[in-house]
């Protein structure tokens, strides 16, 4: 039953249009480090680490990861519980809690799959050097925790409310991009945050916070990682049940 729903998720979340456009908008941030590359504005050392941090931090994690994974957290369990099809799923001899923890796995390894590579390629490119400060390999781990805590949070909010993908902008937009750049005491309850803290434990520069400025260290960020993935489990689990029973009454 464990291999049927990953495979049914896999292939729900992997549509052939949905691949297409998060393709396209993910090819983004590499063309312009290649036309960047290739400018006279190309040159190495700290102008293009701060490039590099700006484009990614940005255009990526700011932007493009949040919305890769709101699709897919979303539509991993959403999708079902929109269209009545989650009911014949919970009437299957599967406990609540595998259900959560299989949508989130698939969900974050499908964002992953797409935001993973093109972080540490677009870093790549701009910078050259797949080993010089950590860079590329730290940005790329920032990338894999947000995809994951991103796509957790998104899966359990999906199980609570129908309004997950009005709930999920409100929260990458307002709280992530505003609230916390103008409150720093609210950085600790920001998934961003945290992807930063994981980063900066292999990044040895510091842009002097132009884009990149990690107010939480890495304890703080594994401590938060294990927070987010535990309430999502937790809260998930619950909002199914929740939601089988009502149903059956």
């Amino acid at each position: 039953m464990n291999k049927v729903l990953i495979s049914l998720t896999a292939r729900q979340l992997l549509g052939r249009r949905r691949t297409l456009v998060i393709g396209l908008l993910l090819a983004l941030p590499i063309l312009i480090a290649v036309i960047y590359r290739f400018s006279d504005e190309a040159g190495s050392g700290e102008a293009t680490e701060k490039f590099a941090l700006g484009l990614v931090s940005v255009m990526i994690f700011t932007m493009l990861l949040p919305l890769v994974a709101l699709v897919f957290g979303t539509a991993s369990l959403g999708a079902e519980i929109e269209d009545g099809t989650a009911v014949f799923l919970l009437t299957k001899p599967i406990e609540r809690w595998r259900i959560i923890a299989i949508k989130i796995g698939v969900a974050s390894v499908a964002a992953a799959l797409f935001v993973v590579p093109v972080t540490m390629a677009t870093t790549w490119i701009i910078h050259e050097s797949p080993t010089a400060d950590g860079l590329m390999l730290g940005l790329g781990l920032g990338a894999l925790v947000a995809s994951v805590l991103y796509c957790a949070a998104f899966v359990a909010l999906s199980a609570v409310t129908s309004r997950a993908l009005i709930f999920g902008l409100v929260y990458v937009f307002v709280w992530e991009t505003f609230a916390t750049r103008i409150f720093d005491s609210l950085r600790w309850v920001s998934i961003r945050e945290y992807a930063y803290g994981w980063s900066d434990a292999i990044i040895s520069i510091n842009d002097n916070g132009a884009f990149y400025d990690p107010h939480l260290g890495v304890t703080t960020a594994i401590v938060g990682t294990m927070v987010v993935i535990a309430a999502a489990c937790v809260g998930g689990t619950r909002a199914l049940t929740r939601f089988e029973i009502g149903e059956r009454a």
